[in-house]
């Protein structure tokens, strides 16, 4: 099973996962049939009343720790000022759940790493997938290059490639 099964997701990459279901529905076999999030990754401030809508037939709310416990892991941590609210949120959930957690922001990622849990992003997901056969390194560009047009750019780049997924690493 691969880590990303069991993890929790941020707001975008729950955003990325809508965006590649619209445009190839059938990979919602590549996916578990729940995944995990907070709650107030699907409130309207984060993202689109349509893309929540649909997300949540496909989420499994992960509970926030206790609010002493939260309060005191995010005391404890050294986080980016800059680091969201959600972020933070999501920081303290998982690791007081012991989850690897799918994001996209590196700084979160960074904070994760230090507390020794596992961290990727939706790229490495797309990498994973080719790697255990689930889909074929061209179908993956295909998706790539249509994220990028929807300016989900995954990779960094407006022109992604296999050739660019292949050597990626994240967040390092």
């Amino acid at each position: 099973m691969s880590w990303w099964t069991t993890a929790i997701y941020d707001t975008c990459s729950l955003i990325t996962i809508d965006k590649l279901l619209q445009e190839k529905r059938s990979l919602s076999r590549c996916f578990p049939k729940k995944l995990l999030a907070l709650d107030v990754s699907l409130t309207a401030d984060q993202m689109y009343a349509e893309t929540a809508t649909r997300m949540r037939e496909l989420v499994e709310i992960c509970p926030l720790p206790p609010p002493v416990e939260l309060k005191a892991l995010l005391t404890s941590a050294d986080l980016s000022k800059s680091l969201s609210e959600v972020d933070k949120l999501l920081f303290a959930t998982a690791i007081h759940t012991q989850c690897a957690v799918v994001t996209g922001d590196r700084r979160l990622a960074l904070a994760l790493r230090r507390q020794d849990l596992v961290v990727g992003n939706m790229a490495l997901i797309l990498k994973d997938l080719v790697q255990i056969k689930k889909l074929t390194s061209a179908v993956v560009e295909v998706l790539l290059q249509r994220l990028a047009d929807r300016r989900d750019f995954v990779l960094g780049t407006p022109t992604p490639t296999w050739n660019d997924l292949r050597d990626y690493k994240f967040p390092d």
